[in-house]
C-alpha cells in the first residue's frame, strides 16, 4: 500500500470515528425529568363541602357504588363510609369520591406499590392508622376516612391540596406549595365524581 492510499485510509477512519461521537459532538438535550411543581386552580369547592350530607347521602352513595359492586357489597361499603365520614365530620359524598377514583370501591384491589383495598393505603400509612386488614372493607373506610380529614386539616381546608396531597404524599405538596400539573386530573376527577354521586 503506498502512502497516498494509507493516507486516505487513514483520514477516512478518523472521519468514522468523529461522526460516532467524537469531538465535535453534542447529544441532544434530555427531556427534563424533575417534576415542576405550582400551585394549579382546579375550582376550589365552598369549605362547607368538607362536612355534612351524613345519612341523607346514604342512598346516593349506595346507587353510585352499585355500578361497580354487587348489592351486599355497595350496602356495606355505603354503610361504613357514611358511618366513619360522621366520626371524623366529613361529607360521606367527598369520601366515596376518593374511593371510586382510587379503586373503583373494589376491596381487594391492590397496587403495583403494595397500596390496598378501598382507599389504597400504603402499607405504612394503614400501620400508622392501626388498620390490620387493609382489605376489610370497614378498617380501610374507617381509615381512609380519617387519613383524608387529617390532611384537610393539614391543608387548612383546602380540599385540592388535600387530595393531592392524598395522591403525592402530604410533605411534597407543603414542601412545594402546590403540586404537579399530573395532580390537577387526579384532583378534578375527584371533584367531577363527586358531583356525580
Amino acid at each position: 500500500m503506498d502512502t497516498s492510499t494509507a493516507l486516505i485510509v487513514f483520514i477516512f477512519f478518523i472521519s468514522i470515528m468523529t461522526s460516532l461521537g467524537g469531538k465535535g459532538y453534542t447529544p441532544p438535550p434530555s427531556p427534563p425529568t424533575e417534576i415542576i411543581y405550582k400551585q394549579v386552580a382546579v375550582g376550589e369547592p365552598d369549605p362547607s363541602f368538607i362536612a355534612g350530607g351524613g345519612d341523607a347521602a346514604l342512598s346516593s352513595i349506595k346507587n353510585y357504588i352499585a355500578k361497580y359492586r354487587n348489592d351486599f357489597e355497595s350496602t356495606t361499603i355505603s354503610e361504613s363510609i357514611v358511618k366513619h365520614s360522621k366520626t371524623y365530620d366529613m361529607n360521606p359524598k367527598l369520601v366515596a369520591a376518593l374511593i371510586a377514583r382510587e379503586s373503583k370501591f373494589n376491596p381487594r384491589a391492590i397496587s403495583s406499590s403494595g397500596a390496598a383495598g378501598l382507599g389504597q393505603l400504603i402499607p405504612s400509612t394503614a400501620k400508622g392508622l392501626n388498620i390490620d386488614d387493609p382489605y376489610d372493607i370497614d378498617q380501610n373506610a374507617k381509615g381512609t376516612t380519617r387519613y383524608f380529614k387529617s390532611l384537610i386539616t393539614r391543608f387548612n381546608g383546602k380540599v385540592s391540596n388535600a387530595i393531592a396531597g392524598y395522591l403525592e404524599g402530604p410533605n411534597a405538596v407543603s414542601k412545594q406549595g402546590g403540586f404537579s400539573s399530573h395532580t390537577k386530573s387526579y384532583v378534578e376527577d375527584i371533584l367531577n365524581i363527586y358531583q356525580k354521586i
